[in-house]
């Protein structure tokens, strides 16, 4: 009875699809974020005196075609921008389109410093170069704005930072402990990842409205470095969304992303703490449940000048697989819900203002389980609190024929505990950070990634840009960065406040006064470079970047400055 009710639902939804007619003639294809459409949509809003538009990404062609809809273009160079950005979306007059695509995408990079620089997170290449995969085949389908369908298979290398339980796994990739390294198999060391498909999708709905299941990348916030709630950190998220994007003034998106209870990895290092290689797939049945879901409003004022945002978001987890529905309600404050033993709950404020045209200011802002009622830290019993900021201005300067100079500056500031909460007992603690499975040589693999801003917590960090985009032909940009980094990362753990440990410390730290046993200097980080990415034909590209990059008191270890010289070299080629 049960199967008969579900079939008998999916046959209403699908008629309702087909009944109910839609406005615009894009589909939900959905853009991979790699795609030059945000940077471009992102220019052509500031060229018209527009704050930086819609921080839920990826977009489908329904929200590109929105977001050209809702503004009013005047200045020349904004009318070339938006004619490219139109060339973006698949028009026709057929209603089924499909599509079949081949991908060929060597890539190479060069280190000066592998004794050093020999871990994912000691890499300032561009990502998107050296950890892509070697070849993908993908098959898309799209009908009218009422369904899309997307998946692809690759060939490629493990990503470097798979971890085996909480430590770096000794048996997986060691792709940066070369002078020189490669995403061709059998040239370079490392593992085949057999993590096909990396990105597939399938979205249903009609003009305003779409329910997307997908393991694609995604982002919240207008960040550059990062956001403070969910950036586009990870190589993907296994999630289900329901979006709506009716309005300019307006969206709404909920988003479930799932990922493994700790637990799961924690057995890797009980049972076999001294294993350089990882256990089958089916030796260990998972157990538990654990995910990120959040709800996040967005809104536009003042003619599109402004645009500001309210997130709030649990990230959950059950040893026993309960699930409290009421998570799922985006009229409920999440934090209202606060569950110590299942939950940690993060909020997030942000603001965008466009004063003038080709110029605009912007701010975000997390609180991390901020005690309210609650035994504030310093007191018995307490937790402790978490929250960070970010601040940036962003500009685009029109040059001639659409292209445009572009830059930002960007400030960062997180405190030691954001992102972090302590349980009782045997509970393992909570942290706004993936546990994601990932397949190679057929054994099981997790990323362990921030899901919000890249260094995490106890971190402050600086960020200015400024670029040249040709969007005919090539994109040029140089970076200086600057960070300062404490010890807590994302494998610290926090204990109980109690009188013999120490006054929480809000700067970042020379020791954990939460755990006795993890002491350090903060680590100083100086780094510059360029990057660019060259169109030769509209089926071949060349990406390319270079940095020298220096550290003092790396690892958080007294010790002199490093250096290390980055290149990364990547052809694209494309059917």
């Amino acid at each position: 009875m049960p199967d008969l009710i579900v079939k008998r639902f999916c046959i209403l939804v699908l008629l309702l699809l087909i009944l109910v007619s839609g406005a615009y003639s894009a589909t939900l294809k959905i853009f991979d974020m790699d795609h030059p459409v945000y940077d471009d949509m992102n220019a052509l809003y500031l060229i018209e005196g527009k704050a930086v538009p819609l921080g839920i990404r990826p977009w489908t062609e329904i929200d590109v075609e929105h977001l050209l809809s809702w503004i009013d273009v005047k200045t020349e160079n904004g009318k070339v921008l938006k004619s490219k950005i139109e060339s973006y979306l698949n028009r026709g007059d057929s209603d089924f389109k499909w599509k079949f695509g081949i991908a060929l995408t060597p890539s190479m990079y060069v280190h000066s410093n592998p004794s050093d620089f020999s871990r994912a997170d000691d890499a300032f290449y561009d990502d998107d170069i050296i950890n892509r995969s070697l070849a993908d085949i993908s098959f898309g389908m799209e009908y009218k704005e009422y369904i899309a369908a997307f998946m692809d298979f690759s060939l490629g290398f493990n990503f470097a930072d798979v971890t085996k339980g909480y430590e770096y796994n000794p048996g997986g990739d060691v792709r940066y402990n070369n002078i020189f390294g490669t995403n061709i198999p059998f040239v370079s060391s490392g593992s085949i990842s057999m993590n096909f498909p990396d990105r597939t999708y399938l979205a249903l709905g009609f003009d305003a409205f779409r329910v997307v299941v997908a393991r694609d990348r995604i982002s919240w916030g207008n960040g550059v470095m990062g956001n403070m709630m969910l950036g586009d950190t990870l190589p993907y998220h296994d999630y289900l969304s329901l979006t709506f994007t009716g309005s300019k003034n307006f969206s709404y998106q909920m988003l479930m992303s799932s990922f493994s209870h700790s637990i799961n990895q924690d057995k890797y290092i009980k049972e076999d703490p001294e294993s350089e290689s990882l256990p089958s797939l089916d030796r260990y049945p998972l157990e538990g449940i654990r995910f990120f879901l959040g709800h996040r409003f967005e809104f536009s004022f003042w003619e599109g000048r402004i645009t500001a945002a309210v997130n709030e978001s649990i990230m959950y987890q059950s040893k026993d697989g309960y699930f409290d529905w009421r998570v799922i309600n985006p009229l409920m404050f999440l934090h209202d819900l606060y569950m110590a033993g299942n939950a940690n709950s993060l909020a997030t404020f942000e603001l965008e203002y466009a004063p003038i045209n080709n110029f605009s200011i912007y701010a975000q802002a997390a609180i991390d389980d901020l005690a309210v009622g609650e035994a504030k830290p310093g007191e018995k019993g307490a937790s402790v609190d978490g929250w960070g900021v970010m601040a940036g201005l962003r500009f685009t300067l029109p040059h001639e024929d659409g292209n445009y100079f572009y830059g930002n500056f960007e400030f960062v500031y997180t405190s030691p505990f954001i992102y972090h909460r302590a349980l009782d007992g045997e509970n393992n603690d909570l942290y706004y950070v993936s546990s994601i499975r990932y397949i190679a040589n057929a054994n099981v693999n997790f990323i362990n990634r921030y899901l919000s801003f890249r260094f995490g917590s106890d971190a402050i960090a600086a960020l200015f840009r400024f670029g040249y985009d040709d969007i005919d032909l090539f994109r040029v940009e140089g970076n200086v960065f600057f960070m300062a980094h404490g010890v807590i990362d994302m494998y610290s753990k926090t204990n109980y406040f109690d009188e013999n440990s120490g006054a929480q410390q809000n700067t970042p730290s020379t020791s954990n006064p939460f755990d006795k046993g993890e002491n350090g200097v903060p680590e100083y980080t100086f780094a510059f470079g360029c990057e660019g990415e060259i169109d030769i034909t509209s089926y071949l590209s060349l990406d390319t970047s270079a940095y020298l990059v220096t550290v003092w008191n790396k690892d958080n270890v007294t010790a002199p400055v490093t250096l290390d010289f980055q290149f990364s070299l990547g052809i694209s080629l494309y059917y």
